[in-house]
């Protein structure tokens, strides 16, 4: 080699050696810091007397930092003290038939930005069995990260099914007008936010799946292309033995975006027994990135 093809070699590696120190040198971008939280659903039924209502209250708000829960509109004072008294938001609203359907929420986790209670269908009138029914919302904040996370609570009427076929039933077609109105909401609350559904649905998952009546949830939330509402049952299978009885009816959705668009994931669930009440429930873990 020429002498000056020698130093041009030389001075080609010093260079090369420079580069890589100096990016040795430069720290690497961070990655995207993410906050984990938990979710959760339980219908704590009506007739529980006081201190069996209370321990059920508290076995979930203690695996949860998000709760969506059915059938307390008659406990809605208690609720309120209980929940200034722990540390906890709660949305309630009337009348009573929309109250059943209430959130609570960490304080500790999450700020409260706004909220909202959508009446979908009352088949008997005011004050007959079933009541009303209505799709309650709130939008919080979640202090880690700074994101918006919408939290959808709703509990359908029960007896509209049979082995996942629909019940020729009023109750039924009012049922099937709140699925597509829950569908609806996530939907436009998607943009602004990240978006949990939750509540008893009185469908069983497989049954539903099994037989795919176009207008109950399976098809509504889950049997289509992303983006679009997954349950946890869809996500990790059929847990336990059941959320009421053999069936699981009590879900826990959210909304599932095409993988370069998501910024919240569900990543487990579990199935939580020893409750009073004639429902278990469902406490979801999910990742969200700053």
């Amino acid at each position: 080699m020429s002498r000056g093809k020698l130093w041009s070699a030389r001075g080609a590696g010093a260079l090369v050696g420079a580069a890589v120190l100096l990016v040795s040198l430069v720290p690497a971008t961070p990655a995207a810091a993410n906050s984990t939280f938990q979710a959760a659903t339980l219908n704590i039924l009506n007739e529980l007397n006081q201190a069996d209502f209370v321990h059920d209250l508290e076995l979930i708000t203690a695996k949860a930092d998000l709760v969506g829960l059915n059938e307390v509109g008659n406990r809605k004072a208690y609720l309120q003290n209980w929940a200034a008294d722990n540390g906890w938001w709660l949305y309630a609203p009337e009348p009573t038939q929309a109250a059943n359907e209430a959130l609570l929420a960490k304080k500790s986790v999450f700020d409260v930005l706004d909220k909202g209670s959508n009446f979908v269908c009352d088949t008997n009138g005011p004050g007959e069995v079933p009541p009303a029914r209505y799709n309650n919302w709130v939008r919080y904040r979640h202090k880690a990260t700074g994101r918006s996370v919408y939290h959808l609570n709703a509990h359908a009427n029960a007896s509209i099914e049979n082995n996942g076929r629909p019940e020729d039933l009023p109750r039924t077609a009012c049922a099937e007008q709140q699925f597509q109105a829950l569908k609806n909401l996530a939907a436009a609350k998607k943009d602004s936010g990240q978006v949990i559904v939750s509540g008893d649905l009185n469908v069983d998952f497989s049954a539903d799946r099994a037989y795919g009546y176009q207008k109950f949830p399976w098809k509504v939330f889950e049997a289509n292309e992303l983006p679009n509402l997954r349950s946890c049952y869809n996500l990790y299978g059929e847990k336990g033995n059941g959320t009421h009885g053999n069936r699981h009816i009590d879900y826990i959705y959210f909304w599932k975006r095409v993988e370069e668009h998501r910024e919240m994931w569900m990543t487990d669930y579990n199935i939580v027994s020893g409750t009073n009440s004639d429902h278990n429930g469902v406490v979801a873990a999910f990742t969200i990135s700053s």
